[in-house]
């Protein structure tokens, strides 16, 4: 009999994969996501963390990693500046503008005309009219997914808006952390079946569907598992981790340097994964809007362990 795992009955991961939506329809229901987030989110998330406006400044090339989470699909960048703007109002309602070339039609208000203005006079603009006392800048010292704003980029919105503007920034390291964390309940649906789909990767890959002992080695596991994400049209988060926990194996105090290690997968070896994937959008989009099957470092799905060779 096949070997199976304890993750997941049977089934081959193909099974779970051919579910995954074409890339146009998953753009469709990204999008829709995406709208009931800002409209209902946003003002929440603002509220609590008390800011008055939200200023996400980034570039081509070097994005901010919450500016992915926040450009409806087909956007696969951001377009040279791209400048997002989030303004509270006193009802607590959210206006949202777009100030950059393109616009983001029926998600942000396209604010600038580069024929009038320039891209930071804009900006300032739009500050003077509402005079927010407290905005958010997406600058921290403890949180990657909050630090976006690059030194450069900081230096000219400080030029560009004077001190008296830049006296009323602070880090929004709690917006951007709290924006990605949410899960709103159209998301939680689907959820499950994100996560199935990991489980059912990590299983096939446990079993002798994939590992011969004796023969496989942990980066045959790792590799089969990226090729597998990839022929369903989804993106490894970072490469698959698989580890050997065995008696004659010390855990490694320098992973860049497992000379001692060895990699062929034996008879009662207890596998170690770490892996995970995303079912949308570019690298950028990482754990936005619950597309990122947390089987990544997840004790859910990512950190299950099993012994090789074992059949049940």
């Amino acid at each position: 009999m096949e070997g199976t795992s304890v993750l997941m009955g049977t089934q081959p991961a193909d099974n779970y994969g051919s579910r995954v939506l074409p890339l146009r329809r998953r753009a469709e229901v990204v999008n829709d996501w995406l709208k009931d987030r800002q409209d209902t989110f946003i003002p929440e998330l603002m509220a609590r963390e008390g800011f008055d406006m939200w200023i996400i400044n980034t570039q081509e090339y070097n994005e901010d990693p919450v500016v992915m989470t926040l450009l409806p699909e087909p956007a696969m960048n951001a377009r040279r500046r791209t400048i997002l703007v989030f303004a509270r109002n006193a009802d607590g309602t959210v206006d949202r503008f777009s100030v950059d070339r393109y616009g983001q039609k029926g998600y942000y208000d396209r604010a600038w005309d580069p024929k009038v203005e320039g891209q930071y006079e804009c900006l300032a603009r739009i500050i003077g009219e509402r005079n927010p006392q407290r905005i958010g800048l997406n600058v921290s010292r403890t949180f990657a997914f909050g630090d976006g704003l690059s030194h450069g980029d900081y230096e000219d919105l400080a030029e560009a808006l004077g001190p008296d503007i830049m006296s009323r920034t602070e880090s929004a390291e709690r917006m951007a952390v709290g924006w990605l964390e949410h899960r709103t309940k159209a998301e939680l649906v689907v959820y499950p079946s994100i996560v199935a789909l990991g489980h059912a990767i990590i299983a096939e890959a446990f079993s002798s569907r994939v590992i011969q002992a004796g023969v496989t080695t942990c980066d045959d596991v790792r590799w089969w598992m990226r090729e597998k994400m990839s022929s369903f049209g989804l993106r490894a988060w970072f490469m698959p981790d698989v580890e050997i926990q065995a008696a004659d194996q010390p855990f490694p105090e320098d992973f860049g340097n497992r000379t001692e290690e060895r990699f062929v997968i034996m008879p009662g070896d207890v596998l170690h994964c770490d892996m995970g994937f995303l079912v949308s959008g570019p690298g950028h989009r990482s754990v936005a809007d619950g597309l990122c099957a947390q089987a990544k470092r997840d004790r859910s799905a990512g950190e299950h362990s099993r012994c090789a060779g074992h059949r049940q």
